[in-house]
């Protein structure tokens, strides 16, 4: 599976409520950054996996753009949670063998 099928398959598992089987498709040693206001924050493995799982009830998020460049996909991502403002993110998700092994998020 590509990395656009590997994001379609995890988008559709998040965004359906499926959680735990949308983080199921993240590698052992995958890891997660989140710039925020010119720090950058590293999740790897359970952490990173906790960052999807406590995330509000209801959240989506909703690629737009995409470009597929082989083992990596870059889009543009709406992230929507009921009761706060809708935040547009740059994002890059790395997939190898099916799975997850990077996702950076930074705002647009």
């Amino acid at each position: 599976m590509g990395a656009v099928d590997t994001m379609d398959v995890f988008f559709e598992r998040l965004n359906s409520g499926d959680r735990e089987s949308a983080v199921g498709l993240f590698d052992d040693k995958a890891e997660l950054r989140v710039h925020v206001l010119g720090n950058v924050r590293v999740l790897r493995g359970d952490q990173m996996a906790g960052w999807f799982l406590r995330a509000d009830k209801g959240m989506k998020m909703l690629p737009g753009d995409g470009r597929d460049l082989g083992n990596t996909f870059e889009c543009n991502l709406l992230v929507v949670r009921p009761g706060a403002p809708s935040q547009e993110l740059d994002a890059t998700f790395r997939v190898e063998a099916g799975k997850i092994t990077a996702i950076n998020f930074a705002p647009r």
